[in-house]
């Protein structure tokens, strides 16, 4: 480190090349290092607060569960979002033109609660079809993404 760096803190252990700062740590200027730095904790940010709402995408099933779509051509799907969250966007990626699409995103730009998309009539062509699920809530400020496939097959001819 080039020039003085003034660190100070009430309690410092260092121990061969690993320091520890027991009760805080200032630096006056610029810090450096050529290894990494870790914090278990940072003021005003507790290391317990990391907890991810479940948000369950898919087929609804009856029993409470979801899961991923396998469907047969021209059959409607109706992809649905649950958890704790106010708001939902489903976005499909468009394999044609190798892009994502928002297929529905409620009202009011996504502020009113839709958890769910419904293709009517389902797909003409057999394929996988993705999409991804994006859900807010406004209380607690958390976003979560979650993705999910509808399989479409070809129905099986009589013989």
């Amino acid at each position: 480190m080039a020039g003085i760096q003034l660190i100070s803190s009430s309690l410092f252990i260092q121990s061969g090349s690993v320091a520890h700062f027991k009760n805080g740590i200032n630096v006056t200027g610029s810090f450096s290092s050529s290894k990494a730095i870790f914090a278990s904790e940072f003021d005003g940010l507790g290391t317990n607060t990391t907890s991810i709402p479940t948000l369950n995408v898919g087929k609804s099933n009856e029993d409470g569960t979801f899961e991923e779509w396998v469907t047969p051509t021209n059959t409607e799907i109706r992809i649905t979002a649950s958890g704790d969250f106010d708001s939902f966007c489903f976005i499909e990626n468009i394999n044609s033109t190798k892009r994502w699409k928002t297929k529905e995103k409620g009202n009011s730009n996504g502020l009113i609660k839709k958890s769910f998309y419904q293709k009517a009539g389902g797909y003409s062509s057999a394929g996988v079809y993705e999409y991804l699920i994006i859900a807010n809530n406004s209380t607690t400020l958390k976003t979560v993404v979650k993705g999910t496939t509808v399989t479409v097959t070809n129905p099986i001819a009589p013989s």
